[in-house]
């Protein structure tokens, strides 16, 4: 399995949706937080080394959006969703009938100068709510990848909007995603 964010390039990730929650130790995080939203509604954002998960969930249903390394093992069987994320797409899912899931991703390329700014700009003064994540450089004159999460919670909602910088491709993958309870 290859987990150094160093080396991974977009082509080489999967975003997934799973209809379950995928345990932590399925990855190896470096940033979490956990909300208690609304009832009995949760989630758990973590930053790991290749990319982002979110699992929201309640006693009866979950359903985990992650971007992974494509050569990490995962429960294909609950898989209900999956791409690698080289162009725009979106979804909508509704897992359940209890909550609608959608997604929007695109992948950006830049020139040089402007990947460099846009890059500074997302470490430049996150929110509180924010996770932000740079694996230290083995090289201090190569930029090291990026990764942050900007979450906004609601009554009976949750919006995740996520950044990943690939230096070595001079690309920004940008996703957004919304979680919503659906009125009984």
């Amino acid at each position: 399995m290859n987990l150094n964010s160093n080396s991974l390039k977009v082509a080489e990730k999967r975003l997934v949706v799973l209809a379950q929650a995928l345990d932590a130790d399925w990855f190896n995080g470096r940033r979490h937080r956990r909300l208690n939203l609304f009832n009995d509604w949760c989630a758990d954002l973590w930053i790991h080394e290749t990319g982002h998960a979110v699992i929201f969930s309640n006693r009866k249903i979950a359903l985990t959006e992650i971007l992974i390394s494509s050569d990490l093992q995962i429960p294909e069987d609950r898989v209900i969703w999956q791409r690698v994320p080289l162009q725009e797409d979106f979804a909508t899912i509704q897992p359940g009938g209890s909550i609608e899931y959608q997604l929007n991703y695109e992948l950006e390329t830049a020139d040089p100068s402007i990947f460099r700014y846009l890059s500074q700009e997302l470490q430049l003064k996150p929110s509180p709510d924010d996770l932000v994540w740079q694996p230290d450089s083995r090289n201090r004159m190569k930029q090291s990848p990026i990764i942050k999460v900007h979450i906004e919670a609601g009554p009976r909602y949750l919006s995740v909007q996520t950044f990943h910088t690939f230096p070595e491709e001079l690309a920004i993958l940008r996703t957004q995603s919304l979680f919503e309870v659906q009125s009984p």
